[in-house]
């Protein structure tokens, strides 16, 4: 079996919205997560689907208290993003069995995902500069 590289690399200016924002465009285009910046927090985040509540929030520097109302159901991770390269953020993705990863970039600080592609390899998502 041929090893898995990144073959989609995709970097562009994060949108600064609310999570309910994030959250309709994650359903309006049925993405799996929705990168985006925290229009409250000004933090590099990650909403995703998850469990009971409807969905999860992560943070590159998680700050709960500063995530406004929202309407969609939603619980927010204490836990900050990892910090790691990509490659240590390929071999989190393989051991955990998760679809994606976000983590903060070890030379960045910013908030980035990789994620398994339909084809076997990664697509790998990054801020713009």
């Amino acid at each position: 079996m041929e090893e898995r590289q990144v073959v989609r690399h995709k970097s562009f200016s994060l949108a600064r919205e609310a999570p309910d924002e994030a959250a309709f465009e994650l359903e309006w285009m049925d993405y799996g997560f929705h990168l985006f910046t925290d229009a409250d927090s000004g933090e590099d985040s990650v909403l995703y689907r998850s469990g009971p509540t409807g969905y999860r929030l992560a943070q590159v520097h998680p700050r709960p208290q500063l995530v406004g109302s929202v309407a969609v159901p939603l619980t927010v991770s204490e836990l900050p993003a990892p910090r790691m390269t990509v490659a240590e953020a390929k071999q989190r993705l393989e051991v955990a069995g998760f679809s994606f990863v976000f983590f903060a970039d070890d030379s960045t600080g910013r908030g980035n995902v990789l994620y398994h592609r339909y084809d076997g390899h990664y697509g790998l998502i990054v801020p713009a500069e």
